[in-house]
């Protein structure tokens, strides 16, 4: 038995407890089905947990194929059944937006006790988030290991614009059939890979900002997942062939990925400046018309070169940060050269963050000086696993890699730490006057070896 299982066996599902952080944490979700022959346990599991007499399973065309019939169906046996297929955009992607959870809520009345999520990143937040609204109970079927996102109490829903997070309730269960998973593309799996792989820098970033910032920070997350997710990484390298073993141990550390952020009442645990990059990407590419990348995927590329940029602030003189006195003057006009019609969407954010901006936070900065790098040192010493994981199942390392320009990436490393209020290694480098240089020298390919 591996360390995640272990997890999911213990008391972790369906718990409350009280912790050290002062607060009464709750994990809603209560079954976890990951073993062979599961998508055929939907029926009871569903039975053992809800008196429903009627479910609405929520799908698109390429999960309904997958899974959603075959679920559809057998619920359709035991209780009224009714299925709706989300449609694709004009860009011929489904994309998890205000907008598309408007349109479900329009077209299903609220007349069913329980929805049923068949897909992954899209159809579950979209589902989530129509449950959520409706006060009804939901769970999942996933048709792909592709994020963290199934057990998260937040979804990201994109609103005029700009990449947002907000509070919803978790699935009380989740069905991951490692026969649905390994069929899924290949591509969606090195995607949840990527997903995954951020957690040692999102930590790092989330205990940073609980020093210089003040915000809320709870050790429980990093207890519960770290030594699995650790132990996991050699193995992971089978995804490559598809084994269904290697899927299914990627699908339930996602899920416990999802639960930590549950635990955390945000989504600090799992999102930090390697997230920022993939939503600055989604956000341009999305105002300029243009198809949008698989989230997971970019933050796998994103989370290596936050791994780089944590070697360059290992490196660096704390007492070299400076502070700009008045940093909002000329920020708006700034902002709006940046993003263009995105910038009404930005701002708040961006000058939430700039208004609390003080000399204080360098001072606490460098008073943590040590303790940061010892905490950085660790970190890096597990990217070196991590950089394993990737490479050898195959997976995007590179900006290039997913067809991101060097000019995309550049810009994202420069202007990513603007779209959230929310203080990541993004915002440290920038006080030490690291992140214009490094924005303009990471690479968007590997660099050929150097002549002998």
């Amino acid at each position: 038995m591996t360390r995640i299982d272990d997890i999911l066996q213990g008391e972790l599902l369906g718990s409350s407890f009280d912790c050290e952080c002062g607060r009464r944490h709750h994990v809603p979700t209560r079954v976890v089905d990951a073993e062979p022959g599961a998508i055929d346990r939907v029926p009871p599991v569903l039975g053992a947990l809800v008196e429903a007499k009627s479910a609405l399973v929520v799908a698109d065309r390429r999960t309904w194929a997958a899974a959603g019939e075959r679920v559809s169906a057998a619920l359709g046996s035991l209780i009224a059944t009714d299925h709706v297929l989300l449609g694709d955009s004009a860009d011929g992607q489904l994309h998890a937006s205000v907008a598309a959870v408007h349109r479900l809520e329009a077209a299903t009345g609220d007349a069913f006790d329980v929805y049923v999520a068949v897909g992954s990143g899209t159809v579950n937040d979209i589902t989530k988030e129509l449950a959520h609204r409706r006060r009804r109970p939901y769970v999942v079927v996933a048709t792909a290991a592709s994020m963290n996102g199934y057990t998260s109490s937040i979804v990201a829903l994109i609103d005029r614009g700009l990449k947002t997070t907000r509070p919803a309730t978790p699935p009380l269960a989740v069905v991951a059939d490692p026969q649905v998973l390994a069929a899924a593309p290949l591509e969606l799996t090195l995607a949840g890979l990527g997903d995954l792989v951020s957690k040692p820098y999102c930590g790092c970033d989330w205990w940073i900002s609980s020093l210089v910032t003040g915000e809320s920070f709870c050790p429980q997350p990093q207890r519960i997942l770290s030594a699995a997710f650790e132990s996991s990484l050699a193995a992971l390298p089978r995804l490559a062939r598809r084994d269904p073993e290697a899927v299914a141990l990627l699908a339930k550390l996602l899920v416990v990925s999802g639960m930590t952020m549950t635990i955390a009442g945000s989504s600090s645990p799992a999102s930090g400046g390697e997230h920022l990059l993939s939503h600055y990407w989604d956000m341009m590419r999305s105002r300029d018309g243009r198809p949008l990348g698989l989230h997971g995927a970019q933050v796998g590329v994103a989370s290596l070169a936050m791994d780089t940029l944590y070697a360059r602030v290992l490196d660096s003189d704390f007492g070299r940060a400076g502070f700009v006195p008045s940093p909002l003057a000329g920020a708006e006009d700034e902002l709006r050269e940046t993003f263009g019609s995105l910038a009404e969407a930005v701002w708040p954010e961006w000058r939430a963050k700039l208004a609390r901006r003080s000399e204080r936070d360098l001072e606490v900065l460098q008073a943590n000086e040590a303790a940061i790098k010892a905490e950085i040192t660790g970190v890096l010493s597990v990217g070196r696993k991590v950089r394993a994981a990737l490479a050898g199942c195959g997976a995007p390392m590179w900006a290039a890699d997913l067809g991101i320009t060097r000019e995309e990436l550049a810009a994202a490393l420069r202007h990513g730490r603007k779209i959230r209020n929310r203080y990541t290694v993004l915002d440290v480098a920038s006080e030490l006057g690291l992140l214009q240089a490094f924005g303009a020298a990471y690479p968007d390919r590997e660099e050929a070896a150097p002549a002998p």
